[in-house]
């Protein structure tokens, strides 16, 4: 994978070939820098035209109330009805994040969309399900 942004919050990859974006996100991100890297992580979706995505959230911590607002207005949204026909997960360990992003998800399910996601326990798993056959007619 091709290294597209890092800073001490995410580090966000991308593989062209395989139409795979991943984002692995660490500690507490808010605010301006949190919408940033949100923007980026669309920004990669659609210049390369993604299909998959892996969010790598064990390490992010808590998503404040109105960076959870913002994401609702502008982020989701565009995710939602991105390139994107798979979303993995790796959940956070911690809980306050679990349940914001679960908020998100909540809300990306409000769009008439392809996007499946799943959560998964480890990145092997995430990867193999990422990585398998699309399901007519879902193909963009």
């Amino acid at each position: 994978m091709q290294v597209y942004f890092v800073n001490s919050f995410v580090s966000i990859y991308y593989d062209k070939g395989a139409k795979l974006g991943k984002a692995v996100w660490r500690g507490h991100l808010q605010g301006p820098e949190l919408r940033e890297a949100f923007l980026l992580c669309l920004e990669v979706v659609h210049r390369f035209e993604l299909k998959r995505w892996l969010a790598d959230d064990r390490l992010m911590q808590t998503i404040e109330p109105a960076d959870l607002e913002w994401s609702l207005q502008v982020y989701v949204p565009r995710m939602a009805t991105s390139s994107l026909l798979r979303f993995a997960r790796l959940p956070s360990q911690f809980k306050d994040n679990v349940e914001a992003v679960n908020i998100m998800i909540d809300k990306g399910d409000d769009y008439i969309v392809d996007l499946v996601h799943r959560d998964f326990g480890s990145e092997e798993e995430a990867m193999a399900w990422l990585m398998g056959p699309f399901e007519a007619p879902s193909i963009r």
